[in-house]
């Protein structure tokens, strides 16, 4: 596991971690799409193979995610519901307002791209 600042750059300084690992990892769960692509370009910059010899999924469904190559698989959040919520919580609390239940769960949706390879059982 790697920390990274949800950012593209370290998404590529998280992968040049795991490339520079004697037993890589086969598969990269990244926090963002933005951090997926950075380590995306870090896995071609190496002449590895996206999903061939790394699969990737992230998380948010930005524009880009169905852009590069290969396409990311990614999990899309309602972002507008997600602010939403947030804020009438945020509310609540800074009213000092009884909060029910703080935690709340959305729908989300797995997207399907080209950056996973299957798994042989």
């Amino acid at each position: 596991m790697r920390i990274g600042n949800y950012r593209y750059e370290s998404g590529v300084e998280a992968m040049k971690y795991f490339l520079g690992l004697k037993k890589k990892p086969t598969a990269i769960f990244a926090a963002t799409d933005e951090m997926a692509i950075g380590a995306i370009h870090s896995i071609q910059d190496e002449g590895y193979k996206v999903p061939d010899d790394f699969s990737i999924i992230s998380v948010d469904n930005i524009r880009m995610a169905s852009m590069v190559r290969p396409q990311l698989t990614t999990v899309a959040q309602p972002m507008y519901d997600l602010g939403a919520v947030a804020m009438r919580l945020l509310t609540k609390l800074m009213k000092k307002e009884n909060v029910d239940n703080p935690r709340v769960i959305l729908p989300h949706e797995t997207i399907l791209r080209l950056s996973v390879s299957h798994v042989n059982e």
